[in-house]
């Protein structure tokens, strides 16, 4: 009998980790009005166990001492170095709009501000061609959120000029992306508008290395929940989306939490079928009379092919456990006609 509680805990090792679920189901190009509910039979949507604070470091999406700029990610050479420091990036084939050679930084802004306030933001740009080039820029899905100091811009050859941005925290909560387009190069904006008074913050930010997600695996993040006024339970609720920069949502989620001091847990989500591309996971803390929003980058790449290695290790496994269902099948019928001839005998 030991033997087969032995033989039987060994494959439920096996297969536990092995067990999954899709949660996601999404149209190829989004949707404004997708909302996706959970259900007691789906596993995998999102899984919380407390972890240990960890203490803010590059990459963590918050510009701290010591650093110039924070993108959520720790890659060099999209405007944000892997040490926090601000870049420059020139686009691929050396040019933005067709006869200009720019860099531009940064090209990834996470602004955080207040309903009805609004914070300045610099961008650099520099001409890196051999003659003078006029670019353009503008803004999408940003009507109301951004304000460009212009939309047109001169430089000689080597000439390095500054352009300053204002966003605008409207009179409306949320979490609004968008992009600003100078000289052809893309600038990813995630704007996280929150009450003017807080009595709650959150934080979230995603834990896979180096900030990519391989299609159809999970996104890992944690947050961080901190009241900021006399300390009380009070439940919160939070809401979860993932965004891209065109203004398109392609998941929500909700749950509510009682709350008395900060907390640190884990949120993994399924990332179904979501395109190749670059994303936000967005989070609204919302309270009696407040909101307090964050958000992250993250980037869906394409799944890394099995070597042939992994695929042997995988045949073994599969081999491994098909024999261990036939042993536990014959220990059975060993064990069945045993008591069959006591009960003759």
């Amino acid at each position: 009998m030991k033997e087969k509680l032995l033989i039987i805990l060994l494959i439920l090792s096996i297969f536990v980790p092995l067990i999954n679920a899709d949660v996601i189901s999404l149209n190829s190009g989004g949707d404004e009005e997708l909302i996706i509910n959970p259900h007691e039979q789906i596993e995998g949507f999102f899984s919380g166990i407390p972890t240990p604070t960890i203490t803010p470091v590059c990459g963590n999406g918050v510009i701290e001492t010591g650093e110039t700029c924070d993108d959520g990610n720790t890659v060099s050479g999209d405007g944000c170095s892997s040490t926090c420091q601000t870049e420059s990036v020139t686009p691929p084939g050396g040019g933005g709009e067709e006869g200009a050679l720019i860099t531009v930084s940064p090209i990834i802004f996470n602004i955080n501000l207040a309903v009805n306030t609004n914070v300045d933001r610099a961008i650099t740009i520099k001409n890196v061609g051999s003659e003078t080039t006029t670019i353009s820029i503008s803004q999408q899905e940003l009507d109301q959120n951004v304000i460009l100091q212009t939309t047109e811009l001169t430089l000689n050859p080597g000439e390095t000029k500054e352009i300053t941005v204002t966003f605008v925290g409207t009179s409306k909560t949320g979490i609004y992306t968008g992009r600003i387009i100078v000289g052809g190069i893309v600038i990813s904006v995630s704007l996280n508008v929150r009450s003017k008074l807080l009595l709650f913050d959150s934080n979230i930010i995603v834990l896979n290395k180096d900030y990519l997600v391989e299609q159809g695996d999970k996104l890992k993040t944690q947050v961080t929940l901190i009241p900021l006024g006399e300390k009380e339970r009070m439940d919160v609720t939070l809401n979860y989306v993932i965004k891209d920069y065109q203004g398109k949502t392609y998941l929500t989620k909700t749950e509510t939490l009682l709350i008395e001091e900060k907390i640190d847990f884990n949120r993994n989500f399924g990332t179904g079928a979501l395109p190749l591309g670059t994303y936000i996971i967005g989070l609204e803390l919302v309270y009696s009379n407040g909101v307090a929003p964050s958000s992250a980058h993250f980037e869906v790449v394409e799944k890394t092919p099995i070597s042939l290695f992994g695929k042997i290790v995988f045949f073994l496994i599969i081999l491994i456990i098909i024999i261990l269902i036939l042993l536990i099948i014959f220990l059975i019928k060993r064990e069945r006609d045993k008591k069959k001839q006591e009960v003759k005998q």
